[in-house]
C-alpha cells in the first residue's frame, strides 16, 4: 500500500495540512472545512488508494473523503484494529 505523500499530484497538494483534520478532540469538528475537504477529495485520482491507506493507517484526519468517525465504523465492520507501529 503506498503512502499518499508519494500519490503523483494528488488534490489535497495545494491545500494546507490543518485543512484536513477539522475534527477536533472534544468530538466538535469545523462542518464547512469537512465538507470541503471531502469535495475536493472526491475529485481527485487517487480517491480510493488514499481512503484505504486512511483505513488502515490513520487515526486523524480525511483520507479518501473518508472522515474519522467513518473510518472507525468501516474498521469495525471489517474487524480491523490500528496497531500503534502501523499507525502512521
Amino acid at each position: 500500500m503506498r503512502e499518499p505523500r508519494f500519490f503523483e499530484d494528488p488534490a489535497c497538494a495545494t491545500v494546507g495540512g490543518d485543512f484536513w483534520f477539522p475534527e477536533k478532540h472534544d468530538g466538535t469538528s469545523n462542518s464547512t472545512e469537512m465538507l470541503l475537504a471531502i469535495s475536493i477529495c472526491k475529485q481527485c485520482t487517487h480517491q480510493v488508494e488514499c481512503a484505504e491507506w486512511g483505513i488502515n493507517k490513520e487515526r486523524f484526519g480525511i483520507w479518501g473523503g473518508v472522515t474519522e468517525r467513518q473510518r472507525r465504523i468501516i474498521r469495525q465492520q471489517k474487524n480491523i484494529t490500528l496497531r500503534g507501529e502501523d499507525v502512521a
